[in-house]
Formats: C-alpha cells, structure tokens, sequence
C-alpha cells in the first residue's frame, strides 16, 4: 500500500462469524452486512468491535433480561423469521 493512499474495508476481506448470533443478536442479511435481530439495524462492516458496541449500548436491558445462552436462543429464533438473511 501506498504511503498516501486510505485503507479500504473492502480489501480487509471481513466475513460474518456465525458465533456473533447467540453473542450479539447480528445475523448476516442477503447484501452480507450484519443486521440486528433486535430493532433491524444494519451495520456497515463484519466487525466485531462494531457489532459488541451496538448489542451493549443501545440493548442493555435485552442483555440483562437474556444472557447468553438456551436463554438467548428462544427470542432470537422467532427474530430471525422476520428478517430476510443468508447463511454463509
């Protein structure tokens, strides 16, 4: 890479990590970016810094009422009917 030129997330080739279901509520919708199960927010990138950020600071109280777990996997599965996804 050039001294002056930006890095791009495209080259950094970030796959979604199907852990990050039951860990955060993400999964991986059909354009491959991570959408929340929770309120269907998209993020932009498969990064788990930015996906960890969302589950803890706009979903505290779903954190609190399900952790992670048998507890977590109940909510989440009728989530992911209602959202149009992919698995990779």
């Amino acid at each position: 890479m050039a001294s002056g030129s930006k890095r791009r997330t495209e080259e950094e080739n970030r796959e979604f990590n199907q852990d990050w279901v039951e860990s955060f509520a993400f999964i991986c919708n059909t354009d491959g970016l991570p959408t929340c199960l929770i309120c269907h927010e998209k993020l932009a990138h498969n990064k788990k810094s930015n996906l960890e950020r969302h589950f803890t600071t706009k979903h505290t109280q779903f954190a609190g009422k399900y952790p992670t777990g048998d507890a977590l996997k109940k909510p989440l599965k009728s989530s992911k009917k209602t959202v149009k996804f992919h698995a990779k």
